[in-house]
């Protein structure tokens, strides 16, 4: 049988796309410190006020309500796409509307192979006769991780450590503020990063990260994102 130490060794070494085992609104503040001593050994001291830090992120946690497998999948590669189809107004996003697309479903979901190629251009002026309509400022900018709001109420606590012990504290830190980009809406939620968002948090909440931020409200981000990844050919987490 696996000691506690060798458990939280194995366990936060698993990153990639499967779930974790630990979901952060599911401990307490002492259960986690001990996971985190365990798996991350000698490093553990250089998290300044881990227990404040582990709250906060829980908190911030507790406030998603989206599963894991409601979640849209947009990869560091499909981030510059999206970010010029906004900006070039590619995407059908308000009326006038392309003969394709539906007022009332414009981010319709699972569309595959020429329905697909389509929707993810018919905001041009080609199709729904509008040269501006559709634009969305998409912008590069730097914030503070513990100020995003996730929502994706499965954050896995393991998943989160895992990124923190890949490294030492200064490799991670540099991987988390220049290294990756969070996808966010205008209202500050997160819609790609929410593990590296749990994992900034317990390591610095005032951490400054990048992300791209689209100038859309959450409600109208979620379902556009959503279309959008299934469009592109991102399948799911499960």
């Amino acid at each position: 049988m696996l000691s506690f130490k060798q458990f939280c060794l194995a366990e936060a070494g698993k990153l990639g796309k499967a779930a974790g085992k630990l979901e952060l609104v599911n401990l307490d503040v002492e259960f986690a410190r001990e996971y985190v001593m365990n798996a991350m050994d000698d490093t553990f001291g250089a998290i300044k006020d881990f227990r404040n830090n582990f709250l906060h992120a829980k908190r911030l946690a507790s406030l998603g309500w989206a599963k894991r497998r409601d979640m849209p999948r947009i990869t560091s590669n499909d981030i510059s796409d999206l970010k010029n189809r906004l900006q070039q107004g590619f995407i059908d996003i308000k009326a006038p509307y392309a003969d394709g697309t539906s007022p009332k479903n414009p981010f319709p979901e699972n569309l595959a192979g020429e329905a697909a190629k389509q929707w993810l251009q018919n905001g041009l002026p080609v199709n729904d006769g509008s040269a501006s309509d559709d634009r969305i400022k998409a912008d590069f900018r730097h914030v503070s991780v513990g100020d995003l709001k996730p929502i994706q109420k499965q954050i896995y606590f393991d998943k989160a450590v895992g990124i923190l012990s890949k490294g030492n504290i200064a490799s991670t830190k540099n991987f988390l503020q220049s290294q990756t980009i969070y996808v966010i809406s205008s209202d500050n939620y997160i819609i790609d990063g929410h593990h590296r968002f749990a994992a900034g948090v317990l390591l610095d909440p005032r951490m400054k990260v990048q992300a791209i931020s689209i100038d859309l409200p959450i409600k109208k981000l979620l379902p556009l994102a959503l279309a959008y990844g299934d469009a592109v050919g991102n399948h799911r987490n499960a």
